[in-house]
């Protein structure tokens, strides 16, 4: 059984690097391409989050795996996901790049997990997956409208088309369960209900924003954090389909979990649009 994901701060790590040879464990930098040429601790290897689920392979898991992006957010997540595919033991460099290199940290940036545990019924997890993708939904159109640029007002309204095409699928899902043509909004006034603020994953996205608001600043900051929400998501799916006895509760969790792997992808592609911008 493997152990939970440990984090380890800046000075911790470069104690264990120092009394480590470089062959002896795995650095992992998961933030993307021009990120890691401006700058990367040495004899790190790149695979940016987006890629990481179809990169596994290239993670030796023989040797303790320490993962680092900028702040911590995106390692969490990429920690998360590399732990729940056996990876043991995962540390998780606390404050990323930033202080390792002696700037402000802002401590492990965790996202919450919502209860579900994949022993519920297909329907269950509908409503419950649903209700998670309106409420991030709700978080981009949000940010469309407080968006400066157009380039900006289009980016967010994308990412919230994505969520609406997840939806369609799950409504889908759920009409196929039930045997009748339930009206879309009186599904969603269900899910709603079990909702709260809950965005993919299980984040309270308002209570996380409060805490964590100065690593996620700007739209950088914002799909940083998408990135985050969309791989931990993935890695709940995939968990909760491990743990899944219901054939058709475990086939929907797979689906799920294949779509927030695409959608983490295309969120890595504007992030590196967004780079290409600034350059």
């Amino acid at each position: 059984m493997t152990q939970p994901v440990q984090m380890m701060e800046s000075g911790e790590a470069r104690e264990y690097m120092n009394r480590h040879k470089p062959e002896e464990y795995f650095l992992l930098d998961v933030r993307q391409d021009w990120e890691y040429e401006e700058f990367h601790i040495p004899g790190a290897r790149l695979i940016p989050l987006a890629e990481l689920p179809d990169r596994l392979d290239e993670v030796d898991r023989s040797k303790p795996v320490l993962v680092y992006c900028l702040s911590g957010g995106r390692s969490s997540a990429a920690a998360g996901l590399l732990n729940g595919q056996g990876f043991d033991p995962v540390y998780n460099l606390v404050g990323g790049a930033m202080a390792w290199q002696g700037h402000t940290a802002f401590g492990p940036i965790e996202l919450g997990m919502a209860v579900i545990t994949g022993d519920e019924a297909p329907v269950e997890v509908i409503i419950k997956a649903y209700a998670m993708e309106s409420s991030l939904q709700e978080f981009y159109l949000h940010r469309a409208d407080v968006a400066e640029t157009l380039e900006r007002i289009e980016l967010f309204q994308k990412l919230a088309g994505f969520e609406d095409r997840h939806k369609d699928v799950l409504y889908n899902h759920y009409t196929r369960i039930v045997g009748d043509k339930v009206p879309r909004g009186m599904v969603e006034d269900v899910a709603l209900g079990k909702a709260g603020n809950e965005v993919e994953g299980g984040v309270d996205l308002e209570a996380f924003l409060e805490e964590y608001a100065p690593a996620f600043e700007g739209d950088k900051g914002v799909l940083e954090m998408a990135a985050m929400i969309e791989a931990q998501a993935l890695d709940y799916y995939l968990r909760c389909a491990a743990r899944a006895e219901n054939p058709e509760t475990r086939d929907i969790l797979q689906q799920l979990a294949r779509e927030e792997k695409a959608h983490l992808r295309l969120v890595g592609k504007y992030f590196d649009d967004m780079g290409a911008v600034s350059d």
